[in-house]
């Protein structure tokens, strides 16, 4: 690692060496995506590059946003390091549009987003915009609830080195590097470098994380007009997996216990652990970008882009049976360990072009297209006393084709203090998984499918501004999403897509009180929703609900008690979700289909209120004092209303304390630290339903220290 570190110090010194620097021209003709969506009447939170930098001690993106409106955040580490999520209003993450500089970041086939395949993202981003509900066309999957754009940062006008360091509880600790040319050649190309390297013990038994990333960030001025840039992360992970929970019982007994990798004697006690029971995945992101000023005002921005996965899971599977994996043996079981496969490509382009000086009228317009394949396959690398067995033999092997083409228009008129609203999309998607040729699937009923869908989705909406001040705002949106892989594969049968019809009525105000408030109702037909069981992936097996809706209230506020000195800032989330004729299909012991008709019922993993305040203190300067309380009211893990399948609420306090001392040789110093969990409350945030309930315990009061400096 040191000779990383020292090397990426050589390369940042190489280019910065004697060229003259020249200021890059100032003319902006980016399309600023985050500054228009704040002025539609969306319901949006935007959370600064300060806010993201002040709590970024090693943490996952999710936990750095969960004090925002709505948002409820679990890992299943414990410690906000390895996997983790986050939902919005009640909304898995793999129904929340997410997308870096405007390129989906949702995986196609799952629809979801690791960011543990992204180590250190946020030092990357300069901001990231929340929209709730629908939300204005974007690429990528549907928004069904939520979405969110995060933005990079443009590379540095001038020549930095930036160094970050921080450890602390459970051994976790984060090393970031970052570098910047300045502006060279001629003040034409800003390149900068960066590399992080993260690594934690987690709360959880064996929960190890352990990651880094490095990425490349560049902008080249051909005149200007004409704007070109580039950028790259590649991220890497190895982790331990967590993803299995406790029954209640264990949690009272040993709430870090981890089953994963658990190996057993005959009277069933545990005599070892697997050491290998880990997920291994490495990513790289690539986007090139074209900006273009037309005059006149039209602008236009197209980005290339291209996503490379590979990585794989083992298990250590004790007494397993051989005609499962295909293995030719006179002994019918035997101990063995396997790996399970993907390797991906999503190509990509987006086009977007705008005109904002059409008199009273602005226009924005585009298309996304891309294709998606991937490959699923297994290996089994170790098998206990059997011999002549090809350890190249795989015991599955099926492809996916998906692709995404959608195209949008979308204006706003501006009408004395009004302004009207309108967006329309039509997107096709066309989704197929077959076994290869001699390869069958993991699932031993394997479901092939192929198919299309064919979307319309409009959107309206109105502004009105009596002043420089205050804004209220109404919104309908409808949207449709397809069924995900594992949506087939765990039915054997096809899904109905599902359709959203949201409604938002909202009020905005700024100044030294600022204060958004809104109500919102999103009606749903066929909502895919989980049952609170896992399949054999880890993952949650859904089925459609028929008719559903959430609906609530949410307010946020901020206000400057005394001028940079003191801050109040919350949010208040009340809502009510309910499924309307929720029904489950199951099976008898005969293999006859059943279905079960349980009526309105509450949707799982929906609280009915989120809440967060915090206040924000600068005694003297250069010292700031952070103090923040997040709550979460109490959760079904599934859609049955079964009172022994319910998350007790909870409610956490953090403190930050951050010092900046000023010293003439480095810019930006700074000394922090990070209490989660002041009080050490023992709660659980997420969890399943199999024959009873499974948690994720999340870790009690740690502590992270950092320092960081600019020079």
């Amino acid at each position: 690692m040191k000779s990383r570190i020292f090397l990426f110090g050589l390369i940042c010194g190489a280019f910065v060496s004697a060229q003259e620097i020249i200021e890059a021209d100032t003319t902006k003709i980016e399309l600023g995506t985050a500054e228009i969506i704040q002025k539609l009447p969306l319901t949006t939170e935007k959370v600064s590059k300060k806010q993201l930098n002040q709590k970024n001690l090693g943490q996952d993106m999710a936990s750095l946003l969960s004090n925002e409106t709505s948002v409820v955040v679990t890992s299943d580490a414990g410690a906000g390091v390895g996997y983790s999520s986050i939902r919005i209003r009640g909304v898995a993450q793999d129904h929340i549009n997410i997308t870096m500089n405007g390129v989906p970041l949702n995986d196609p086939e799952s629809q979801n987003v690791f960011w543990v395949n992204m180590p250190d993202l946020a030092t990357n981003a300069s901001s990231v915009l929340i929209q709730r509900g629908v939300g204005t066309s974007s690429s990528g999957t549907a928004a069904f609830g939520a979405a969110m754009n995060i933005e990079s940062e443009n590379p540095s006008n001038r020549e930095f080195v930036e160094f970050s360091a921080s450890a602390g509880s459970f051994n976790t600790q984060k090393y970031s590097l970052k570098g910047g040319t300045g502006a060279i050649f001629n003040g034409r190309l800003t390149l900068d470098l960066n590399a992080s390297l993260i690594k934690s013990d987690g709360y959880i038994d064996r929960a190890f994380s352990d990651l880094y990333s490095f990425g490349l960030n560049a902008k080249y001025r051909l005149n200007s007009n004409t704007v070109f840039t580039f950028w790259n992360f590649n991220g890497k992970e190895k982790t331990y997996q967590a993803w299995n929970g406790i029954d209640e019982q264990t949690l009272k007994t040993n709430r870090r216990f981890n089953p994963a990798g658990a190996i057993y004697d005959s009277d069933g006690n545990i005599v070892d652990y697997y050491k290998n029971e880990t997920d291994n995945y490495r990513q790289n992101h690539n986007h090139l970008g074209w900006q273009q000023n037309y005059g006149k005002g039209w602008k236009s921005s197209a980005t290339m882009y291209y996503t490379r996965g590979k990585g794989y899971y083992e298990n250590y599977k004790q007494n397993a049976k051989l005609y499962q994996y295909k293995i030719e043996s006179d002994t019918e079981r035997a101990d063995l360990v396997r790996q399970k496969w993907l390797d991906s490509n999503l190509y990509g382009l987006n086009f977007n072009i705008e005109n904002q000086r059409l008199g009273n009228l602005k226009y924005f317009g585009g298309f996304a297209i891309n294709h998606f394949n991937n490959k699923h396959y297994g290996k089994v690398i170790w098998l206990k006393d059997v011999e002549n067995w090809n350890s190249d033999f795989e015991f599955y092997r099926n492809l996916s084709d998906k692709n995404d083409l959608s195209v949008y228009s979308k204006a706003v008129l501006e009408l004395n203090d009004f302004e009207l609203f309108g967006d329309i999309q039509y997107r096709h998607v066309s989704y197929k998984t077959k076994a290869a040729p001699g390869g069958e699937n993991e699932y031993e009923n394997f479901f092939a499918f192929d198919d299309q869908f064919d979307f319309v989705n409009p959107k309206i909406g109105i502004n009105y501004n009596p002043d420089l001040y205050q804004t209220i705002y109404f919104f309908y949106g409808l949207s449709h999403r397809e069924p995900i892989r594992s949506d087939y594969l765990d039915n054997g049968r096809k899904l109905d897509p599902e359709k959203l019809h949201d409604f938002e009525l909202g009020y905005k105000k700024s100044g030294r009180l600022k204060l958004n408030a809104n109500l919102f109702y999103m009606y749903y037909l066929d909502q895919l929703v989980a049952t609170g069981q896992l399949n054999q992936t880890g993952n949650y097996i859904r089925t459609n609900s028929g008719k559903s809706f959430r609906t609530g209230i949410e307010i946020s506020f901020g206000y400057e008690i005394i001028s940079s000195k003191l801050d109040l800032f919350g949010n208040l989330s009340r809502s009510i979700s309910r499924n309307i004729d929720y029904s489950e299909i199951g099976y008898d012991s005969d293999g006859n289909e059943l279905l079960t008709e349980y009526g309105n019922t509450p949707i799982s993993f929906s609280p009915d209120w989120v809440a967060a305040v915090g206040l924000d203190w600068q005694p003297v300067k250069n010292l700031y004092f952070n103090l923040s309380g997040k709550y979460v009211g109490s959760q079904y893990l599934t859609n049955t209303k079964l009172n022994d399948g319910k998350l007790n609420d909870y409610f956490l306090t953090d403190l930050l304390i951050r010092y900046q001392p000023k010293i003439k040789s480095f810019k930006n110093l700074e000394f922090s630290v990070l209490v989660n969990n002041l009080f050490d409350r023992k709660y659980e945030s997420n969890g399943f339903y199999y024959e009873g309930a499974y948690y994720y315990p999340q870790a009690g009061i740690n502590v992270l220290g950092g320092l960081s400096f600019r020079f």
